[in-house]
């Protein structure tokens, strides 16, 4: 079977990128989603980076990422060479700010390059992400628990638009804590001092261009790739040391939307993808201990 395909572009300032303080320094990604009844297969490997530094009133977040694509294919009726490898690199801040104990608000901004990159970069290559939301802590320091809402520009759901982000996070106790919201819902429960499993409910996406217009059929042409999925988690995380970690992940896709586009988004080629499973391993680390990390989203 014949390696190609696609994307680029993972989130790139969203939830996961952007908003952990408390969150990963630096974690590496290898993710395999096996060929199925839609005779797709991807591959992806990601590298992100995440630099916060203390203000004297907040929090700034520098955050850099780098996302690698291939998609290989059987039973498509058109060559797809040119566009079987995507490459994205972005780049973004967040500044917290802190209002009275309870509330912080958090702004963020970011720019990106995705793209299949066959020729040069051109500023079609080119994205901007962004974001203003709210959050609230609720009852003491000690539950950690925490409202955030808010309104995000992001690809999330394929193409770039604005879209609502809304989660109540909670630490319970010592070993459970849950987090319910959009666009993640998860529950993770500590096993002992070195490992713990997280079960996430989630959907993201990535939108790049493409450096050279790709042809379908004789008179339609494609100039974007979008792809959005739901996708269901299971993650067993083990730690090493106070800030190695290594992680296992299976999940399954429970909705793919995988399209070529023209300038205008308007659809050219829908690919039709099936529900499928897929499979993650990775290593994370971070200069915090594993006790005092848990319940990242919204405490800072």
């Amino acid at each position: 079977m014949n390696k190609r395909y696609l994307l680029a572009l993972f989130g790139f300032t969203s939830i996961t990128g952007i908003a952990q303080i408390k969150g990963d320094i630096f974690s590496f990604n290898y993710t395999l989603a096996p060929i199925s009844s839609d005779d797709i297969e991807y591959s992806k490997t990601d590298f992100k980076f995440n630099f916060p530094l203390k203000l004297k009133k907040g929090v700034l977040l520098n955050y850099a990422g780098f996302d690698y694509y291939q998609i290989g294919y059987d039973n498509i009726n058109f060559v797809a060479e040119d566009i079987s490898q995507f490459y994205e690199v972005s780049y973004g801040l967040t500044y917290r700010h802190p209002i009275g104990e309870k509330w912080r608000l958090s702004a963020r901004g970011g720019v990106s390059m995705a793209s299949n990159f066959t020729n040069t970069l051109t500023k079609n290559d080119i994205g901007f992400r962004g974001g203003l939301t709210a959050l609230k802590r609720l009852g003491s320091k000690e539950t950690s628990s925490m409202f955030m809402f808010g309104l995000d520009y992001t690809a999330l759901s394929g193409k770039p638009r604005i879209l609502p982000m809304l989660s109540y996070t909670k630490r319970v106790n010592d070993k459970f804590s849950y987090g319910i919201g959009f666009p993640n819902t998860s529950v993770e429960y500590k096993l002992n001092d070195k490992s713990g499993l997280k079960t996430s409910l989630w959907m993201n996406g990535f939108y790049a261009n493409l450096s050279e217009q790709f042809g379908v059929t004789m008179t339609d042409v494609a100039d974007k790739v979008s792809f959005s999925t739901v996708s269901l988690e299971l993650e067993y995380s083990y730690w090493m040391d106070r800030m190695w970690a290594i992680t296992f992940k299976g999940g399954y896709s429970l909705r793919n939307e995988y399209q070529l586009l023209d300038n205008n988004n308007s659809i050219v080629y829908d690919f039709e993808l099936r529900s499928k499973p897929y499979f993650s391993a990775g290593i994370k680390f971070n200069i915090k201990n594993r006790n005092q990390i848990k319940n990242n989203n919204g405490n800072d």
